[in-house]
C-alpha cells in the first residue's frame, strides 16, 4: 500500500493511462457537511491525505487513507477513507468524498444504475400516479423521452443535481461517458457502513463545465423520492464523540472509451466487484415452485364463468385491471407455461382462454382490446378505461410474439391451432405492418380501432420484432421479416446507443426501463435464430449490459425486523422495473430468461450465464410457501415489493409485501418452466445450476461425465437437466423440450444423487 496523496499528485496526469493530452481533469476531496436537521448549512474541504485537520467547529480529525492500484489497465484503484474525531464533539455532520471534473459537458452520459440514464436529463411531466398523457392535445407521434417527477440534472437549465443513496441503485455505483473526451469513469462503493446506506451525490454545472460526484457517509438528504415525487427524507446527520469514526470504501475505474457502449461494458464487468453476494443458497426448488404456483392457478386464478385465467383471486377484483389484461401483466403469457408444463385439464384451459382472446377482443384495426372483466372488453386502462380508444403497443407485441410460442407448442404436440388465432394473429402481424409503413414506427400507444398511431417515440414494442420474426415463419411472409429487422435496427439506433431503453410500463410515461431492454433482446435473438445473421449477436451484445443494469448484483443488508430481512433474502438477482417506481423484484417482467441462454449459446459469455443464474435462482425467495408464507399471501403468492430504497419510507425498506402480483406470477412460472434446473455442456464440462440444487463434484466414469448433485430442500425435485455439445450449441436453436438434449431425473429431499451423462 501507499499514501493516497502520493498517487493524488500525478492521479491528473494519469488518470487515464496511456492517453495524452487529457481534456479535462478529476481531483479528490475531503468533506465534511455540517447540518440544521437535514439543511447543509457549512462546509469544511480538505485534500485527501493522511494526517490532522481542524474543522471550521474547532474539532480535531485524523484521516486515514489506504489506495491500492488493482488494475492499470481499467485504472482499477481501491480506497478506504477513515476519519476519527480526535478532539472535540462534532453534532450533525456527515463525512464524504467529492470526485471533481473540469471540462465538463452537459452531453456526458451519467449512469447510477436503476435510477439515472443520461442523467435523467428528459422532459418532465409531474402529475399523479399514474402518470399518463390523458389530455388528447398532449399527444406526440415523436413524443420525446418523458418521466415523471424523478431525480435528475435536469434538461433545460445550465444546473442540476441528484441527491439519493445506495439503496436507489442496483449496484452502489455511479458513472459517465464523455463522448467529447472519449473518457469512462466508474466510482463503486460498498452499500454502507454501521450509519446506514451510502449518500450518493452528482452535482452538475453545465455553464462552468464542471461536475462533481460525491459519497457520503452517512447519507443525509433533504428530500427523498417518492412514487409521485418528492417528500422529507428523515434522514439523520451523525454525533460523534472522541474516538468515534467514519470510514467509506471505494473503488474507481477509468479508461479510453470510443463508444458509450464500451463504459457498459466495463460496467458489466465490474458491477459484481465489490460487494458481497450468496446464489448458492438452497430452499425450493424450481418442481416445487411450479407444484405451488400452477395449484394457485387452477384453484384461484380459472373463472370458469368466463372460461379465462384472471390477474387475481375471482370474486375479490375491484376493478378490470385486477381481472385480465391481454399483455404486460401476464394475461395472454400465463397461459404458454401452463401449455408446456401443465397437465391435460391445463392446457384445455389455456386454450379455452386463447379462444376467447381471439372470438371477443379483436378489433377491425387487428389489434386486440387488451383490458377486460371477461364480458365487456376495452382498449387499455389503468383503474377505468381510457377515453379515446388507446391500446398499449408492449401488451399487444407480448400477445403477437407469445401468442406464436403458443401455436408452436401445439403443433410440436401434434395438436391443431385453430384457424381462428392463425386468421387472428396475422391480422395483428398486418396492422403492425400498417404503423410501420405509415409512421416508421409502431409506437407507444395506438388507436384500436383504427389502427392510427396516438403516442410514438418509445421502445414501447421493444418485443414486435420478434414476434413479426416468428410470424414470417408462421405465415411464409418476407415483409413480415423486412419489417422485424427493420424495426429492430431502429430500435437499436435511437435507443441502444444512447444507452437506454423506454416504454415497457404502461404507467410511467416513457421512462427508461428494463422490461423494454430484455424485449429487445428477445427480439435481437429471435432474429439470429431465424436469419443466422451474426449482426443480432452484436447488438444483444449492447444491449445485454444495459439490462444487466437493471438487476441487482449484490445482497443487500435489509433491516433485520423486515419481512425480507427476516427471511434472510438474497436480493442478488432482482430486477428493477424502471426509473420512477424505485425498488427491485423477482423475475424479469414478464419473461423467464430464456433468450439470455441462447446468447451465451452463441458467443460463449460467462457473465450472461451468471447473470442468467442470478436472476433464476433468486426467483423461488419470493413464492408464498405453506411452509414458508410471506406476508398475508397465500401459497404461489408472489408480492413485486423488492424494497432496497426507502421510496415508499423507511420503514418499508424490505417490506410493503401487500399482495401477489400477476406478472411475478406468470414470471416466475415462465421461469421455472423455459429454463432447465442445470445447464450441461460436455465438452467442456461446463455446469450451471439455475434451480435450488447443489453440484458437490463432476468427473469422468467410464467415458461418461458424472455429476453428483445434492438435494438439501425439503422437497423431493424433478430436476430438468439440459446437455449439449460445441457442435450442437453451433447448430442447433435452444428449447427446453428438447427431448434429445433433454434429460429428467427425480432427487428426493435432502439426498444426493449421481447422474452420469
Amino acid at each position: 500500500m501507499r499514501p493516497f496523496f502520493l498517487l493524488n499528485r500525478c492521479l491528473i496526469a494519469c488518470l487515464f493511462c496511456g492517453v495524452t493530452n487529457v481534456a479535462f481533469s478529476q481531483d479528490i476531496k475531503c468533506v465534511l457537511n455540517h447540518y440544521n436537521g437535514t439543511d447543509c448549512v457549512k462546509q469544511d474541504v480538505f485534500p485527501l491525505e493522511n494526517g490532522k485537520v481542524e474543522d471550521s467547529d474547532g474539532n480535531s480529525w485524523i484521516v486515514s487513507v489506504d489506495s491500492t492500484e488493482l488494475d492499470k489497465s481499467i485504472g482499477k484503484v481501491d480506497y478506504k477513507v477513515v476519519y476519527r474525531l480526535a478532539a472535540g464533539s462534532a453534532r450533525s455532520i456527515s463525512w464524504g468524498i467529492n470526485c471533481m471534473f473540469g471540462n465538463w459537458s452537459g452531453k456526458n452520459f451519467v449512469l447510477i444504475p436503476a435510477i439515472v440514464y443520461d442523467g435523467n436529463r428528459f422532459e418532465k411531466k409531474v402529475m399523479n400516479y399514474p402518470p399518463y398523457w390523458y389530455d388528447r392535445s398532449e399527444w406526440k407521434i415523436d413524443m420525446p423521452t418523458t418521466t415523471p417527477l424523478v431525480p435528475s440534472l435536469e434538461k433545460n437549465q445550465t444546473k442540476g443535481s441528484i441527491n439519493i443513496n445506495t439503496g436507489n441503485a442496483s449496484t452502489p455505483l455511479m458513472a459517465f461517458y464523455s463522448p467529447g473526451q472519449e473518457k469512462a469513469w466508474i466510482i463503486q462503493t460498498c452499500q454502507g457502513n454501521e450509519y446506514g446506506n451510502y449518500g450518493f451525490t452528482v452535482n452538475e454545472d453545465k455553464f462552468n463545465r464542471k461536475a462533481e460526484f460525491i459519497v457520503s457517509s452517512p447519507s443525509v438528504r433533504k428530500y427523498r423520492s417518492h412514487i409521485a415525487g418528492y417528500v422529507e427524507s428523515r434522514d439523520l446527520a451523525a454525533n460523534l464523540s472522541v474516538g468515534d469514526s467514519i470510514s467509506i470504501n471505494f473503488r474507481t475505474y477509468s479508461v479510453k472509451a470510443e463508444s458509450l457502449q464500451e463504459m457498459y461494458n466495463l460496467f458489466f464487468d465490474v458491477r459484481k466487484d465489490m460487494n458481497k453476494y450468496d446464489t448458492d443458497y438452497a430452499f425450493m426448488p424450481f418442481s416445487e415452485v411450479w407444484k405451488t404456483m400452477n395449484n394457485t392457478f387452477r384453484k384461484y386464478r380459472w373463472n370458469e364463468d368466463i372460461e379465462m385465467f384472471c390477474l387475481s383471486k375471482p370474486g375479490t377484483q375491484e376493478t378490470w385491471n385486477q381481472i385480465w389484461q391481454l399483455g404486460w401483466v401476464g394475461g395472454g403469457q400465463a397461459t404458454l407455461p401452463l401449455m408446456m408444463n401443465g397437465d391435460e385439464t391445463d392446457v384445455k384451459n389455456a386454450i379455452r382462454n386463447l379462444n376467447v382472446i381471439f372470438n371477443k377482443t379483436q378489433r377491425a384495426s387487428g389489434f386486440f382490446n387488451i383490458f377486460g372483466n371477461g364480458y365487456e372488453f376495452k382498449s387499455f386502462g389503468f383503474f377505468e378505461a381510457l377515453k379515446f380508444n388507446e391500446t398499449f403497443v408492449r401488451s399487444q407485441g407480448d400477445f403477437l410474439y407469445m401468442a406464436q410460442k403458443q401455436m408452436a407448442y401445439l403443433r410440436a404436440m401434434n395438436m391443431e391451432v385453430p384457424q381462428k388465432w392463425m386468421e387472428g394473429i396475422k391480422r395483428q402481424a398486418d396492422a403492425f405492418v400498417r404503423l410501420w409503413d405509415a409512421y416508421g414506427q409502431v409506437g407507444h400507444f395506438v388507436d384500436v380501432e383504427t389502427g392510427d398511431l396516438c403516442i410514438g417515440g418509445s421502445t414501447s414494442g421493444a418485443i414486435v420484432p420478434g414476434g413479426l420474426a416468428l410470424a414470417y415463419k408462421t405465415f411464409n411472409c418476407r415483409k413480415y421479416l423486412e419489417v422485424a429487422q427493420q424495426l429492430a435496427e431502429k430500435f437499436y439506433n435511437d435507443f441502444v446507443l444512447k444507452g437506454y431503453t423506454t416504454g415497457g410500463p404502461a404507467e410511467i410515461l416513457s421512462s427508461p426501463d428494463s422490461e423494454s431492454s430484455y424485449a429487445l433482446l428477445e427480439s435481437f435473438m429471435t432474429l439470429y435464430e431465424i436469419t443466422s445473421d451474426r449482426k443480432w449477436i452484436e447488438y444483444s451484445r449492447d444491449i445485454i449490459p444495459v439490462f444487466a443494469s437493471w438487476v441487482v448484483s449484490y445482497d443487500y443488508k435489509f433491516p433485520e425486523k423486515s419481512v425480507l430481512g427476516e427471511l434472510g433474502v438474497r436480493s442478488t438477482g432482482s430486477v428493477w422495473a424502471n426509473v420512477p417506481n424505485k425498488h427491485s423484484a423477482p423475475a424479469i417482467c414478464t419473461w423467464g430468461g430464456e433468450s439470455l441462454l441462447k446468447y451465451f449459446r452463441a458467443t460463449n459469455d460467462f457473465r450472461v450465464m451468471e447473470l442468467l443464474r442470478d436472476i433464476s435462482h433468486g426467483v423461488p425467495q419470493y413464492m408464498s410457501h405453506k411452509d414458508r408464507p410471506i406476508g398475508n399471501m397465500e401459497p404461489g403468492g408472489c408480492c413485486e415489493r423488492v424494497n432496497l430504497s426507502d421510496w415508499e419510507g423507511k420503514e418499508n425498506i424490505g417490506g410493503n409485501i401487500f399482495g401477489s402480483c400477476s406478472w411475478v406470477e406468470t414470471a416466475t412460472m415462465l421461469t421455472v418452466t423455459q429454463l432447465p434446473s442445470i445447464y450441461v455442456q460436455k465438452d467442456w464440462g461446463y455446469v450451471v445450476v439455475f434451480d435450488h440444487l447443489k453440484l458437490i463434484k463432476k468427473e469422468e466414469v467410464d467415458g461418461k461425465l458424472r455429476l453428483v448433485i445434492s438435494n438439501p430442500t425439503n422437497y423431493d425435485a424433478k430436476v430438468k437437466i439440459y446437455v449439449e455439445n460445441t457442435e450442437e450449441m453451433k447448430n442447433d436453436n435452444f428449447t427446453i423440450t428438447d427431448k434429445d438434449k433433454l434429460k429428467t431425473v427425480e432427487i428426493k429431499k435432502r439426498s444426493i444423487s449421481n447422474i452420469d451423462l
